[in-house]
């Protein structure tokens, strides 16, 4: 038998997983509130991981996007 943290964990990955995966049946699953149960706590934890890195890597991508230096270029090409 799994401990509470066992059951936390192994929900955690697989709410990663098939977030990365199947986004839309994760959406779904999380929908159905189970607060009781750690597997389903773990699970929106996973979910909400995977969520935030996405965020991140478009947060990066804009930021890695909008250099100064690539500014410059722009302002060059426009004659200004």
């Amino acid at each position: 038998m799994d401990t509470p943290e066992q059951k936390y964990i192994k929900g955690f990955n697989h709410g990663y997983l098939i977030a990365t995966h199947e986004p839309d049946l994760a959406k779904k699953i999380v929908a159905n509130k189970n607060d009781h149960n750690e597997y389903f706590r773990g699970f929106v934890s996973g979910k909400q991981e995977h969520d935030l890195e996405k965020i991140r890597q478009r947060v990066k991508g804009v930021a890695r996007n909008n250099t100064p230096a690539k500014e410059k270029n722009i302002l060059k090409a426009r004659g200004k």
